[in-house]
């Protein structure tokens, strides 16, 4: 991800979004009436435009075969993957698309997304829906559990549909690493003691951030005084000093005292031995340890009260030429035949976001399956794992990791 993420709202708009045209108010309309058959009706022998990170081979091929594959065979659409470095790329042609008159006919059909680009599209009305509500795969979802109805601490309210979810933890070489921290000032400890053998990615890329928000978490005493529906202010002028501080102790005992640009890089130390020890979400973990990239005796460790519970999600925007299209999409991400397919550390490794106790007991078989061949504990790693709160948290540490430790 780029810092360009921010770059959008000086000049957003919003009496340009308090219109609608004609044919949105007519897809809206629709929207409340249809059936699921007749929206696949309307979706067949169509192309979707899907906009998504697409900085992951595994990823990207798990989407131009098994994904589009399922759409082309079943539905007669065809699926066109929009290659983002950054999601905010796809948050800014949308709303750059509003501003510019394009009300409708738009060039983005669904985007992958969480978190503050979530935010600023719902809080600007540019999103299509509530959608999610007609989707069949929800019912197969835990629709009191807050990783499935709220993004950041965002209520969703039918605006977007659960993809994919996303534990960011840490990776281990147990033959090389000695003693594992268990929490942050561990963690401290551990690097004085391993000079060169840790590091984290450079913020505002993806990973990056969210090592700063976990670290926020770890030094500043949990999560729980952040978890409030507002950003505090008062509280990140109290406590945002006490993590520079640390991530400043911290950085002459990194590796080559610097910062790895992008997760796929770190990945490479870790694989190459250069590393011992490293942030990760628990897929790329998986993943590494099945293809046998990572070293046989990788684990992963989830330290306390900092390991982050971080799924992500799709949406519609409201311009989106072929809604109906996206619709079936997002259906068939959240289906348990989409969310099994990317389970396996082979294809992906991420972990489903829907509840096991709502599906029969021969799909539950086939997940119990996938689980025996993660390589690592899933179940204990994420049993602890805490929710990423207000995204203006996120906003804020990567401008005073900018200010305070680039470079430095």
């Amino acid at each position: 991800m780029s810092i360009s993420r921010r770059l959008f709202l000086f000049s957003l708009g919003f009496s340009l979004v308090s219109c609608g045209t004609k044919a949105q108010q007519i897809k809206a309309n629709d929207l409340q009436s249809l059936n699921w058959e007749e929206i696949i009706t309307k979706a067949k022998g169509t192309t979707v435009n899907w906009a998504m990170w697409s900085g992951s081979n595994n990823i990207n091929k798990f989407v131009d075969q098994w994904v589009a594959q399922q759409l082309k065979d079943n539905y007669q659409i065809t699926l066109n993957r929009v290659p983002l470095s950054d999601t905010v790329e796809a948050v800014n042609k949308v709303v750059g698309e509003f501003q510019a008159g394009l009300t409708a006919g738009g060039s983005i059909d669904l985007i992958w997304i969480n978190g503050e680009n979530f935010r600023t599209l719902k809080q600007g009305n540019f999103l299509f829906g509530p959608f999610s509500q007609k989707l069949p795969s929800m019912q197969f979802y835990d629709l009191n559990n807050p990783a499935v109805t709220a993004d950041f601490g965002l209520p969703i309210e039918n605006f977007s549909a659960p993809y994919t979810g996303s534990y960011y933890l840490m990776a281990a070489d147990a033959a090389k690493a000695g003693q594992l921290p268990s929490n942050f000032t561990e963690l401290l400890a551990w690097a004085k003691a391993n000079p060169g053998r840790f590091t984290y990615v450079a913020p505002p890329a993806f990973d990056g951030s969210r090592f700063l928000l976990s670290a926020f978490y770890g030094t500043t005493g949990g999560y729980q005084q952040y978890s409030g529906p507002e950003f505090q202010p008062n509280l990140w002028n109290q406590n945002s000093p006490k993590l520079v501080a640390y991530l400043q102790e911290l950085a002459p005992y990194l590796w080559r005292q610097t910062y790895p640009p992008t997760q796929q890089r770190l990945g490479e130390l870790f694989a190459n031995g250069e590393i011992w020890l490293m942030p990760a979400f628990v897929s790329q973990i998986a993943e590494g340890i099945a293809t046998r990239r990572f070293p046989p005796t990788t684990k992963g460790l989830a330290l306390a009260g900092a390991a982050l519970n971080d799924p992500s999600f799709t949406a519609i925007p409201k311009n989106a030429t072929n809604p109906w299209g996206a619709m079936v999409l997002a259906d068939l991400l959240a289906s348990p035949a989409g969310q099994l397919q990317k389970f396996d550390p082979q294809v992906w490794g991420d972990p489903p976001l829907l509840s096991g106790a709502k599906l029969d007991g021969q799909t539950q078989q086939k997940f119990a399956a996938a689980e025996s061949r993660y390589g690592l504990p899933l179940r204990e790693l994420i049993r602890d794992t805490v929710p990423v709160v207000n995204a203006e948290y996120t906003t804020q540490l990567e401008k005073l990791w900018q200010q305070r430790l680039a470079g430095k």
